[in-house]
């Protein structure tokens, strides 16, 4: 009986989970994406009031399970409370939604995720890593434009890493990308100027965190 009870849980929480994620995003995508525009949601996350902040880091929470563009919602941040607000906020949610991203991974079917992973993401080498380099991995994996940032938040549920040190580089990782949307957001409230000079930033610190990738994998390889 107690076999039974934990082989019919995990399928129910899936297919639960599973059906509140598609049924979210048929609605999303349903009515268009581009009604979610920055401006739309700034002027939905004013209408809250005070609970404005608290919508905008629950909606940043929720964004990976809707697949809905990252940058949509960090500008729309800035644009709602500004670079400093709109930087924590967006840190904040995006920390806490990635939380909950490695501990759905974890916790429905870790065995089965994995053998239904794409090959050319080498899990097993992931996994040595996460064991001895918890931290720096993370953190790596969160700077380089490798892979997508909700991708490295599944892997890193079905790798062996602990959870603080994950948390810990996440919050550490998200922090260029929040500052550079939220500067963004607040910089098309002000002019086009603004907005450029920002935009050029962004640009500038890819390439910064691209060299630095090449730079590190170099060293690897001949230490």
């Amino acid at each position: 009986m107690r076999y039974y009870d934990k082989t019919t849980v995990k399928p129910s929480l899936t297919s639960y989970f599973a059906g509140f994620i598609i049924i979210g995003a048929i609605y999303i995508y349903g009515i268009g994406t581009e009604r979610f525009k920055p401006e739309t949601i700034r002027d939905m996350i004013l209408a809250w009031g005070y609970w404005g902040p608290l919508l905008y880091i629950l909606c940043n929470i929720i964004r990976p399970f809707f697949f809905f563009p990252a940058i949509v919602l960090g500008v729309a941040g800035g644009l709602t409370f500004g670079p400093l607000w709109g930087t924590i906020y967006l840190i904040i949610g995006t920390a806490f939604g990635a939380a909950l991203c490695f501990g759905l991974a974890r916790l429905l079917g870790c065995d089965r995720l994995k053998r239904s992973w794409p090959k050319w993401i080498p899990m097993e080498e992931l996994d040595d890593q996460a064991v001895r380099h918890g931290f720096r991995t993370v953190l790596l994996l969160r700077l380089a434009p490798v892979l997508p940032w909700d991708v490295v938040s599944f892997m890193a549920g079905l790798s062996k890493v602990r959870f603080w040190p994950y948390f810990a580089a996440t919050i550490i990782g998200s922090m260029p990308g929040a500052i550079a949307f939220s500067y963004l957001g607040d910089s098309l409230s002000q002019s086009l100027a603004r907005a450029a000079l920002v935009a050029g930033g962004i640009g500038v610190m890819a390439i910064c965190l691209c060299y630095g990738k090449r730079i590190n994998t170099r060293n690897t390889s001949t230490g």
